[in-house]
């Protein structure tokens, strides 16, 4: 076994064996096509600095890992985005191999702290991380689905599909920092900082990574944004999936039950206009009791459980 750095553009065939190997990472829950996948890996959702390695035996990718470097906040943190290892593989010192990688560009980089997010059987506690966050995986199956509810009076929903308009980024940039708001446990985490510039760069990245974002805000009377939500759907490669992402209310608006209005209406508008798609999967905070309430009444039922893990060098 070698360890080599990938570079995705310049070693497709190795980033194709990357992708086979750690494509899955979120089974049972969807899979990511290559384009997501590789967006996902090499810069995030916001084009975050980024390493990848990967595991060879004669060739052929036997494991990969994907460090993000953050650059603009969490300056002292290593993401280990992905930590996979072929099945066959597995057992064999690879995964601690690569975790060595890991942990050697943290020492050499300055940064105290490695993080990982894993549905995890003792690989990480066995290497002395901690877990410092739990989150739940809940699915939406299409014939779950809430029916139609009046909203709260005052607000109007708009649904649209693709980027913001530019006349609309303005909007967006409260709404993401509500997101600061959710609970995250023991897991210390700066808030986002996000600007109009943040936003427009964030949503670049749809397009490459080949996804169809459906988007729902609530509108107040006086024409403000009060909530916002997201579902993604994978045009690359759906396998009958969507993933809900952010859900925000700004706090003056909040205890209006906006959240589940926007969650309702956008499902209702996503399945409607992809016959493909059968579930929707969300992540929460176990802490997170509001949000976990929501979902529960829109039709949402547990998978799974996982971890945020951190290692303090």
């Amino acid at each position: 076994m070698n360890i080599v750095r990938l570079d995705f553009g310049a070693s497709p065939d190795l980033a194709a064996g990357y992708h086979r190997v750690a494509g899955g990472l979120h089974a049972p829950g969807p899979p990511m096509s290559f384009p997501l996948f590789r967006l996902w890996a090499e810069r995030g959702w916001r084009s975050v600095p980024s390493e990848t390695y990967l595991a060879l035996d004669d060739g052929r990718v036997i494991g990969g890992v994907t460090l993000h470097l953050f650059d603009r906040d969490r300056r002292g943190d290593v993401l280990i985005r992905v930590l996979e290892v072929a099945p066959d593989w597995r057992g064999r010192g690879v995964g601690s191999a690569l975790l060595g990688v890991a942990r050697e560009r943290a020492r050499a980089l300055g940064r105290s702290k490695l993080v990982v997010e894993a549905k995890d059987d003792g690989f990480y506690a066995s290497h002395g991380f901690r877990a410092v966050y739990t989150e739940a995986r809940r699915v939406l199956h299409r014939s779950h689905q809430a029916g139609e509810s009046p909203g709260p009076s005052g607000y109007a929903f708009e649904t649209s599909v693709g980027p913001t308009p530019p006349g609309r980024l303005d909007e967006m940039v409260p709404l993401l920092a509500a997101m600061n708001d959710a609970p995250t446990d023991d897991h210390e985490v700066e808030a986002e900082r996000w600007t109009t510039d943040l936003v427009r760069v964030y949503e670049d990245t749809w397009e490459p990574a080949r996804q169809s974002v459906y988007t729902t805000v609530a509108r107040a009377a006086d024409g403000e944004a009060a909530a916002f939500t997201r579902v993604f759907v994978d045009a690359g490669d759906p396998a009958g999936w969507a993933r809900q992402t952010d859900t925000a209310v700004l706090k003056r608006h909040r205890g209006r039950n906006l959240g589940f209005h926007v969650k309702l209406r956008n499902n209702a508008r996503m399945f409607a206009a992809e016959p493909g798609v059968d579930r929707v999967i969300t992540w929460n905070a176990v802490s997170n009791t509001h949000m976990i309430a929501i979902n529960e009444r829109l039709g949402y039922r547990l998978l799974d459980v996982w971890h945020v893990w951190e290692l303090r060098e």
